[in-house]
């Protein structure tokens, strides 16, 4: 039996389907990270696996401390133990609720889940509540998740496909779910009456920018049901620049990656971007594309720098009113059940008025704060007691 040492505790390795250890956890659901924020409507985000089979080069979450570099160093994934139940507690613990965001991190569908079902059994606990969820993929959704998901009108799920090319899914995605399978995700969504949204994200510079194959994406997309397109374009974080490059390298020429190096010189707070010419000129094809099949369209997490300022590209370049394109309001407690506040669009990030009755979620007052803890979401239920 292996046995790997962290934090002075033991924990065996288990080798099937994945190297993984299960580890008990006191983390709790949080809202956005701190600092330049572009995520319109708030969210509660949720991370049962630190570590991910899907086996993409290119994942930010190789570069995040803890957890994280045991995965990188040694591929083992970490889970949460028993963190449905975690979860459900601090759900229990609130009497205000955003909808859950499964993950933002690591692939809630990645192949491990198929044994512990943390991703579904998440889901029921938000669903149970009628606290909605969402989820994003690049592996098959379960039927399950669907299944539970199906009768709730704020549940949604996001589709990750990179590329209509299968020989370059397999590059790319390695542990993923086909190139045919993702876009069956988006039909299955629309089937059961779902909201859906195809992400490409992130675009490849020379890899997958070409026209029409993007063009074919978003086709396929909208032919499934995908009404909404959400893109960006690689960021390369700092410290794993030479693991990304190299790989890019290995994978696809020594010449690819020279032209890497041209194109990425900007450093925005720790990552490297695109030449912005060549980013607003992929994120205005990508518009246009949608303008024509009549789809909304937004950025994920795009960034310029003028006269030393951060700024969002959303504000240029997104058609929809929120960033994931549907509009989820604020959840309130009423008895055992959380019901919508207000009949409000949920975009937070450009709220004044505070209409859901939690004046912090006004975040579109000038210095408002725009991350948010479990500790403020208690604050806030006590607040609407008084």
């Amino acid at each position: 039996m292996a046995l790997i040492k962290i934090n002075k505790k033991e924990y065996e390795v288990i080798k099937q389907p994945q190297p993984h250890i299960l580890v008990p956890t006191k983390k709790q659901l949080h809202g956005w990270w701190p600092g330049k924020r572009e995520c319109t409507a708030e969210r509660l985000l949720i991370n049962p696996y630190n570590g991910c089979g899907i086996g993409c080069f290119f994942c930010y979450s190789l570069s995040f401390p803890g957890h994280f570099q045991l995965f990188k160093e040694k591929g083992i994934i970490v889970v949460a133990k028993d963190f449905d139940k975690t979860v459900a507690e601090q759900l229990d613990s609130i009497d205000v609720a955003s909808c859950g965001y499964l993950s933002p991190v690591t692939d809630p569908f990645q192949p491990l889940n198929s044994l512990y079902r943390l991703s579904e059994k998440i889901i029921q606990v938000f669903v149970e509540r009628n606290i909605p969820i969402e989820f994003i993929t690049k592996a098959k959704i379960p039927a399950e998740a669907i299944e539970i998901m199906k009768n709730h009108p704020h549940c949604f799920g996001q589709v990750s496909i990179l590329t209509p090319q299968e020989n370059l899914r397999k590059i790319l995605v390695p542990g993923g779910a086909t190139t045919s399978e993702l876009f069956e995700n988006i039909q299955l969504l629309s089937e059961n009456g779902m909201f859906s949204v195809c992400r490409i994200d992130p675009v490849f510079p020379y890899i997958t920018d070409e026209p029409r194959q993007m063009e074919e994406i978003i086709k396929r997309a909208k032919e499934a049901g995908c009404t909404h397109i959400v893109a960006s374009c690689l960021d390369i974080p700092l410290k794993i620049s030479d693991y990304i490059l190299s790989n890019i390298d290995k994978k696809f020429g020594t010449g690819c990656r020279w032209s890497y190096q041209k194109l990425y010189r900007e450093n925005i707070d720790g990552y490297l971007h695109a030449d912005i010419d060549y980013r607003k000129k992929i994120f205005d094809r990508l518009r246009n594309i949608c303008e024509r099949k009549n789809l909304t369209f937004a950025l994920c997490m795009e960034y310029e720098v003028i006269d030393g300022e951060v700024r969002g590209l959303n504000r240029e370049f997104m058609s929809s009113t929120n960033c994931e394109g549907i509009d989820i309001p604020i959840y309130i407690r009423k008895n055992n059940k959380f019901y919508p506040a207000t009949d409000c669009k949920g975009n937070c990030l450009s709220c004044t008025s505070a209409r859901c009755g939690i004046p912090d979620l006004a975040m579109g007052k000038e210095k408002a704060n725009v991350s948010w803890k479990l500790k403020d979401y208690r604050r806030w239920s006590q607040n609407l007691k008084k």
